[in-house]
């Protein structure tokens, strides 16, 4: 190998390993939130866990659930439910956020009345 295919060889690499290590880093006091509309669905964008209790909060004046998922390399699992109905108009949970995971939220409206989902990797 000559020195110049060196040179890029190794450039490549370390850029290669730049991006891919930044893309499993977890984004300090990061937080999404999203509204599905009366009868509808949506679902928050990923976030990196920090190795930290973060927090899920469903908010709705009528019936509405939320599921809180968490896919790390290899496997994705389902964290917690959450539901509200007329009388019961927010739910919340803590939960431990593993740095290497991604969490994101599904939210669902079952009612005339939108749903709104927060979550965030710190408490």
């Amino acid at each position: 190998m000559r020195l110049c295919e060196k040179i890029i060889s190794i450039g490549l690499t370390a850029i290669l390993t730049i991006v891919g290590a930044s893309s499993a880093l977890a984004v300090p006091d990061d937080s999404t939130a999203v509204t599905a509309l009366p009868y509808a669905s949506d679902h928050t964008r990923n976030i990196a866990g920090a190795n930290t209790y973060g927090k899920v909060t469903l908010q709705s004046k009528g019936q509405a659930s939320a599921v809180l998922w968490k896919v790390c390399p290899g496997r994705t699992e389902r964290v917690v439910d959450l539901s509200t109905s007329a009388t019961k108009q927010e739910d919340s949970w803590q939960v431990y956020m593993n740095e290497g995971c991604n969490y994101y939220a599904d939210v669902f409206s079952n009612s005339s009345s939108s749903a709104t989902i927060f979550l965030r990797n710190y408490n």
